[in-house]
């Protein structure tokens, strides 16, 4: 390689390496979205706020998701009980290092066995999941989370979703 062409190529090496390191944390700023997700399990980090139940989240969000819940509907269905909930949560902890405090609005379906109703039993579970609408100080976006009942390390919850700043 001639002088000229080595530093081109030396430049091109250098600028990409950079932009990996730029992109490998995103900046969670004005007018910015970033996706987030990973995992949580059931905790007792909400009691101090009389939560009705609570989880600790990892992954992108690190912290404890306290639930309130404001109203649950179930019903017999054709085989199986659907269990409706809504209701109020708040999380506290980090965003990918950064201190973060949310509220959401959220909807949980589960389907349960049976003759369940009218008050079924979580470890009972068959499917479920929920959908968190966020608001915060300047902040929007909706999480998904997705019921594990059974297997290695159940139960558990995956989680995605996106934040916005406002």
């Amino acid at each position: 390689m001639r002088s000229g062409t080595f530093a081109r190529f030396t430049m091109a090496v250098v600028l990409t390496i950079a932009g990996v390191l730029a992109g490998a944390s995103p900046s969670f700023s004005a007018s910015t979205s970033v996706a987030v997700s990973g995992d949580s399990k059931p905790s007792d980090c909400g009691s101090a706020q009389s939560a009705d139940y609570s989880i600790e989240l990892s992954g992108s969000l690190n912290g404890c998701w306290s639930a309130f819940i404001a109203h649950f509907n179930c019903q017999e269905m054709n085989g199986f009980s659907l269990y409706t909930e809504i209701g109020r949560e708040a999380f506290e902890g980090t965003l990918d290092g950064q201190d973060m405090k949310f509220d959401t609005q959220y909807t949980f379906n589960g389907v349960f066995p049976s003759g369940s109703c009218p008050e079924p039993a979580a470890d009972k579970e068959i499917v479920g999941g929920c959908i968190h609408y966020i608001s915060g100080d300047g902040l929007v976006g909706v999480i998904r989370f997705y019921d594990v009942m059974y297997g290695d390390g159940a139960p558990h919850f995956f989680y995605e979703g996106t934040l916005a700043k406002s």
